[in-house]
């Protein structure tokens, strides 16, 4: 088609300079994201994630059990944000906590493995009116939940 081409034909197959980017790319992210320490403000920062997380939850279940949402959405929805709790989950639980705040690690973990199954249940039954208001009590559970944790970490009331 372009006779002129200066690129040699493509076999199908990435260039090595390709994998080997991509490689870099891949090590770099691995060595970022590490699990190392987990310091008290890391903590802070995950376990407000997870607050936010659990209210985004907390309003799609509210959509679900007034039939105000349409199920494909609330499915992705859950989907993507459950995928995100689970990650977090995945991260506190992998990082070595400081000894000051092992315990609340714990919590922290506990409570994200908790709001991945609760939108994993939305994710289960979009549709479901009855699923939407249990998975939205016990959401705004979750998030007080993590709340509490993040009012022991930084000693304030919230």
């Amino acid at each position: 088609m372009f006779p002129d081409r200066t690129e040699p034909e493509s076999n199908g197959r990435p260039r090595p300079g390709v994998i080997a980017s991509a490689l870099a790319l891949v090590v770099s992210l691995i060595l970022i994201s590490g699990c190392g320490d987990l310091s008290h403000d890391e903590l802070n920062r995950g376990v407000e994630s997870l607050s936010a997380l659990a209210a985004q939850g907390e309003l799609i279940a509210n959509g679900v059990a007034r039939d105000a949402t349409k199920s494909t959405y609330s499915r992705v929805m859950a989907k993507t944000l459950g995928g995100e709790a689970e990650h977090e989950a995945e991260k506190l639980a992998d990082a070595e906590p400081e000894e000051a705040v092992e315990e609340e690690r714990g919590k922290a973990v506990a409570v994200a493995r908790e709001i991945a199954e609760l939108f994993s249940e939305l994710q289960t039954y979009p549709g479901d009116e009855r699923h939407g208001a249990v998975v939205q009590k016990h959401m705004a559970e979750a998030k007080d939940q993590a709340d509490a944790i993040a009012e022991v970490l930084t000693g304030e009331e919230q």
